[in-house]
């Protein structure tokens, strides 16, 4: 029975192999039962087992005996929200939004889609677990085939993680790009849509500011073990914490712009606030000095309206005379605000 057990194992090992000869097994179905399979023969403890089917982990590294265990994300996808362009302004001939500034018939919000990606490193084999969506392996493999220095599980998890903070730099380019347009569109024209793309960015920013923290913590413990582990495997590949060193650098990068662009953001707000406000005080303005020119004409005509004998009521030209008297009043406001500079 037990042999049985291992010829199954065998099998699955060898149906699992990414890259031949090489000693790298990766599970597209974390909910299959070849995953509890390969925990018994690997000796893998049933709590990661259980972080591989329940997603949506924090980027960490755990050490047991035997094996580390990393969850490292990767960025399935920046999906753009395609939205249609207002129509230009019949007067002045401008948009208001990004057509005006890109050229493009609409602006794409970025969203991203960060997936979990749970690697398991022992000590001659490496377990690679996501859930089939993911690009990472498809493009790792051909490097990991192509150049035999890292065909080690050291290299590979190495390759694994670099090349999911190399997708990080690309996005964030997107969502740079995008802040610019919200910069101008801001101060084009303010509008609430404007302010909603303020806020959803905000949160992604804020979403992608929480993984890359979390990456930067599981890259650093992993400098940490290749200084400490006394093993013998690990001291072959010592010269990995110089590149991992150099991935750490790129995750900081990555900190840094997205503090960068979230401060951006802070000043669009601003200065969003700021236009709506200045666009209410002028609308108020405009509103005060049309009522004060409208007052005398209201008090003139509401004076007149009045059911009483009243002066010049019976005079053949009473309604021209009222009228030169509401021009003539309206005439001194508005000559009276322009010499005062009020508008």
């Amino acid at each position: 029975m037990a042999e049985n057990l291992e010829v199954s194992t065998q099998s699955l090992l060898n149906a699992l192999t990414v890259v031949p000869e090489v000693r790298w097994y990766h599970l597209a179905d974390p909910s299959s039962p070849a995953l509890d399979e390969l925990a018994a023969h690997f000796g893998i403890h049933p709590l990661q087992v259980e972080d591989c089917r329940h997603r949506r982990q924090t980027a960490r590294l755990e050490e047991h005996e035997g094996y580390t265990f990393v969850v490292i994300k990767v960025l399935g996808g920046s999906r753009g929200d395609k939205r249609p362009a207002p129509e230009a302004n019949s007067q002045t001939g401008e948009g208001h939004d990004a057509t005006t500034i890109t050229g493009k018939p609409g602006y794409a919000l970025p969203r991203l889609n960060f997936e979990d990606f749970d690697i398991f490193l022992g000590p001659d084999y490496i377990l690679t677990v996501d859930e089939g969506e993911c690009s990472l392996v498809p493009t790792v493999k051909p490097r990991i085939a192509a150049e035999r220095p890292l065909q080690t599980p050291d290299s590979i998890a190495y390759a694994l993680i670099d090349a999911a903070v190399d997708q990080y730099l690309p996005a964030l380019d997107r969502m740079g790009n995008f802040t610019n347009q919200l910069e101008d569109r801001v101060i084009r024209n303010p509008a609430p849509a404007t302010l909603r793309d303020i806020f959803r960015l905000k949160r992604s920013l804020l979403e992608f500011r929480r993984v890359a923290a979390g990456m930067r913590e599981a890259v650093n413990g992993l400098i940490r073990r290749y200084d400490s582990s006394p093993s013998t495997a690990r001291q072959g590949d010592g010269g990995l914490r110089i590149y991992y060193r150099d991935v750490y650098d790129h995750i900081v990068r990555v900190i840094d712009f997205v503090e960068t662009y979230r401060d951006l953001l802070t000043g669009s707000l601003d200065i969003y606030l700021s236009a709506v406000a200045n666009r209410t005080n002028e609308v108020m303005k405009i509103l005060t000095i049309w009522g004060t020119i409208a007052l005398p004409l209201l008090i003139l005509t509401s004076f007149y309206g009045m059911n009483i004998k009243l002066p010049w009521q019976e005079h053949p030209d009473v309604l021209g005379i009222i009228i030169a008297a509401m021009g003539a009043s309206a005439v001194a406001i508005f000559y009276y605000f322009r010499r005062k500079h009020w508008f």
